[in-house]
């Protein structure tokens, strides 16, 4: 996870900031964005890595975003269930949360925000 925000801040491809909410680094939360049509959507991010982690993948949650999309489940988790659970799967314990959130978050938002975007469900808060 480290090694991956160092190389993205030092490219200039930053899109997620996050840090450990309390001392036994179960609980993360950050923000995390993206841009559209030369505008940037700014969320909060909050995640807990489960009691089965590494065999299970942390849930991400959008709360901001919670009830503007099918592909969501209450408290803001984004679904992840389709394609990115038969991956981590596929491939654990090797992945951790940098691929959850490159590969997962990351897919998500590119997909959903766009569409969002263009009910007018969500409005830049720049």
């Amino acid at each position: 996870l480290i090694k991956y925000v160092t190389y993205q801040k030092s490219t200039g491809d930053d899109w997620f900031a996050v840090a450990s909410a309390d001392k036994s680094g179960v609980k993360w939360s950050g923000r995390c964005w993206i841009y559209y049509e030369s505008i940037k959507y700014d969320f909060e991010l909050r995640f807990e890595l489960p009691v089965s982690y590494p065999v299970s993948h942390p849930e991400i949650c959008l709360p901001e975003l919670e009830g503007k999309t099918a592909k969501m489940y209450r408290g803001g988790k984004i679904c992840l269930d389709e394609h990115f659970t038969p991956l981590w799967n596929r491939n654990v314990p090797r992945f951790g949360i940098v691929h959850v959130l490159a590969l997962g978050l990351g897919p998500w938002l590119a997909t959903e925000v766009p569409d969002m975007v263009e009910k007018g469900l969500i409005v830049s808060k720049n």
